[in-house]
């Protein structure tokens, strides 16, 4: 059998080779869609599902067990911890994407300049903090000297500047023709329209991918908090709120094994599913609309060898 390509007149023969590799290939990519969705689903079905009958089934679901109920989402949405760390993780997360953003934006500006005297001594010490770091315990010291233990900005300052994500920014920068910026120069621009005027929307692809990474990562940490925020629980992300729920419901089903504490964890195991979703969703609905960006993104970032 034999195909004539429309757009590049190219032929190509399609045997029966090509006909297993194709049915191989769109059956792995099937399986490993299913793969990756099945947890998701199960978890959405459990959280609507009866708790009682939820309790008793080992299985997988694809449907709700009995007759479908909010009841999980309704203790969850009325958790004043839950709604609490919604709003800090909301506040990181606009924090370091738009002043994060920025600032790796205009470092690695800077650093792809080549009238920049300081640019390569600048960048080398950028990739050495990339991969060489203090360590845990002399990090906290030093927060803890300059009074950051138990201080919302611990969560907003260190990390603010992401060394990755700037290298990546200074590669984009390079790639593009010089003659965006003298031609910007000629008619009287200034660096920072130059910047932001010019040559940002010529990378919104790059930032696009930076941005939902930094959504991400933010979204999903509590480590930071655990370490930093031992005693401010009005300042803990929700992922924390999260975790420590979590962890309560498996230490009292497995150290308490009586009938009473079983039929009091009927609700908390619907909970358990409730928080998952509650936390999740909203990464889960960001992600479609920055999909698009991230090949893009990455390769215009990427460095040329």
């Amino acid at each position: 059998m034999i195909s004539i390509g429309k757009s590049s007149g190219m032929v190509e023969k399609t045997g029966p080779s090509r006909i297993i590799f194709d049915i191989l290939n769109y059956g792995f990519m099937i399986l490993f869609a299913v793969a990756c969705i099945a947890p998701i689903w199960h978890v959405a079905m459990a959280s609507i599902s009866d708790p009682r009958m939820l309790m008793a089934n080992s299985g997988i679901l694809w449907k709700p067990l009995g007759k479908i109920t909010m009841k999980g989402y309704r203790m969850v949405l009325h958790n004043k911890s839950i709604l609490t760390g919604y709003g800090n993780t909301l506040l990181y997360v606009v924090w370091n994407v738009v002043v994060g953003t920025i600032s790796t934006m205009v470092a690695g500006f800077l650093c792809s300049r080549k009238d920049f005297k300081l640019a390569t001594p600048l960048t080398l010490f950028i990739m050495f903090t990339m991969m060489f770091g203090g360590g845990l315990i002399p990090t906290y010291m030093v927060y803890r000297q300059i009074g950051l233990i138990n201080n919302r900005l611990v969560m907003m300052v260190p990390g603010l500047l992401n060394a990755f994500y700037l290298i990546m920014m200074k590669s984009a920068f390079e790639q593009l023709d010089s003659g965006y910026e003298e031609s910007a120069k000629i008619d009287g621009a200034g660096p920072l329209t130059i910047l932001f005027r010019i040559l940002t929307p010529l990378v919104k692809a790059n930032l696009a991918v930076i941005i939902m990474f930094t959504v991400i990562n933010v979204w999903n940490s509590w480590y930071p908090a655990s370490i930093y925020l031992p005693r401010a629980r009005n300042l803990w992300p929700l992922q924390l709120f999260m975790r420590e729920i979590l962890i309560q419901n498996d230490t009292t089903k497995v150290l308490t094994g009586t009938d009473a504490a079983k039929a009091a964890d009927l609700t908390s195991n619907l909970v358990k599913y409730c928080v998952t979703i509650v936390g999740t969703l909203p990464i889960l609905c960001a992600y479609p609309f920055a999909q698009k960006y991230f090949v893009t993104g990455a390769t215009l970032g990427g460095v040329k060898g």
